[in-house]
């Protein structure tokens, strides 16, 4: 890696990093939005609604699998700016053995207790037997769902961002065409679904393995435990917007049904193609940013932020705008001519895109502090934009409005939150200079 003064420099070496990443995200999230068309056709509306019943574990799961990750790139990266390459492929080590370990233990205990976790996360006993298959098979094979987000992590790492593209866009095509014969040729359902894109995931992890720089074991219990503090936030990120998405889930199930699951399911194809983007562009920012950390460039930190803020609010407008422009034929593929889904999903779609005006700020906020090491900060924007700020409304609005106090609270609550995350950014700019003065 490079160490870069001109400020074109850094937005051109930003945009290297970002842009294959960011591309590589899209594919994921066109790969889950195709995976969300199979099913509708191929199971129906209660087959949308076991998926979303099942994403908030899937996603914990996958939330503390980028805690580990994201904690190891930075120590990593770290080491790195510090000159030290060794280290830093016995710390990519590390992370690997650290991630496996964890994930298997995760699958093993999940496995044990599948139907009460099942019906925990909101299914009665239409929607049951959908979500065993679906999350018994991600669950139980979750090393291989979340095994491409560290291959793809150190690629980058490793100064190979266009290879990430290349596996995302491997994966993407087996997982489509996976899914046509298991969903529908085929004929197994949301179980087709979930082997799908275990395959597909894994396909993408064998792309980039051999870019993956390991090296001699290095570190200890300390070091383990930085790297889960390290990444904490990131997590945090994840866990909170699972929490939301839980809560969404049992209240709409409880109070309107699986057709309302179902439409939120829709919207939330959506928005995970918005923030696996901005999460591209935050993955691309860990190295350059976890690098110039450590080689006490404070001018280098500056100039990734604001061009990170720059490229992520691109992201979010463009995706608004295109979301309000085909929002019908999106819906349309989804919906199989459900008059009441097509409906309900209209109007959520209206309200909760909304936030992609705002969030892009607070995601990469999040971002920079994880970054730069400061992830109590991280934490408290990623608990305010997904837990706090989103839950008040929603007891405060749902009494008058029913489910659209559901659509609102996202937006409300990323507009909240920019008053908490504005404030911490220039704190942290101002503490972070002053220590980097005071030690170099």
């Amino acid at each position: 890696m490079v160490r870069i003064r001109n400020d074109k420099s850094i937005q051109r070496q930003l945009f290297q990093y970002a842009f294959p990443s960011i591309i590589g995200m899209l594919i994921v999230g066109i790969q889950t939005f195709v995976d969300g068309i199979f099913v509708s056709k191929g199971v129906g509306a209660i087959g949308l609604a076991a998926v979303n019943l099942s994403m908030p574990l899937i996603s914990v799961m996958l939330s503390v699998s980028i805690m580990i990750i994201s904690g190891g790139v930075v120590v990593a990266g770290i080491a790195k700016g510090q000159g030290d390459e060794e280290k830093a492929k016995g710390y990519t080590t590390l992370t690997f053995l650290v991630l496996v370990t964890t994930m298997l233990l995760f699958s093993l205990i999940l496995l044990l207790n599948l139907k009460k976790t099942c019906y925990f996360l909101g299914s009665n006993d239409a929607v049951y037997p959908y979500v065993r298959q679906y999350l018994g098979i991600i669950g139980g094979a979750f090393i291989f769902y979340c095994i491409p987000n560290f291959t793809e992590a150190f690629t980058r790492f490793a100064g190979k961002p266009n290879w990430v593209f290349i596996s995302g866009t491997i994966c993407c095509v087996v997982n489509i065409v996976l899914d046509y014969f298991f969903v529908i040729r085929f004929g197994w359902g949301v179980a087709g679904a979930a082997v799908a894109t275990c395959m597909a995931n894994s396909s993408a992890a064998l792309v980039l393995a051999h870019h993956v720089r390991m090296g001699r074991l290095v570190g200890n219990w300390a070091l383990v435990g930085k790297i889960f503090y390290n990444g904490s936030s990131e997590m945090l990120t994840s866990v909170s917007a699972a929490i939301t998405t839980f809560i969404f889930n049992l209240v709409l199930m409880r109070e309107t049904g699986p057709v309302d699951v179902a439409a939120l399911t829709i919207v939330f194809y959506i928005n995970f193609a918005v923030n696996m983007s901005i999460f591209g562009l935050s993955q691309a920012l860990y190295p350059l940013m976890s690098y110039a950390l450590g080689a006490k460039d404070y001018r280098q930190i500056k100039l990734l932020l604001f061009n990170a803020l720059l490229f992520s609010a691109a992201i979010g407008y463009s995706i608004y705008f295109l979301a309000l422009i085909f929002k019908k034929p999106i819906i349309t593929l989804f919906a199989n001519g459900d008059a009441e889904l097509m409906q309900i999903t209209r109007t959520a779609m209206t309200y909760i895109t909304l936030h992609y005006l705002i969030s892009f700020f607070n995601i990469i906020a999040s971002s920079f502090h994880t970054a730069i090491a400061r992830p109590l900060e991280s934490a408290v924007i990623a608990l305010c934009r997904s837990i706090l700020f989103v839950l008040l409304p929603l007891a405060i609005l749902w009494p008058r409005i029913g489910a659209l106090s559901v659509w609102l609270s996202m937006p409300i609550a990323e507009a909240l939150t920019l008053l908490v995350s504005v404030p911490l950014v220039i704190y942290s700019m101002k503490k972070l200079k002053k220590r980097i003065v005071a030690t170099s």
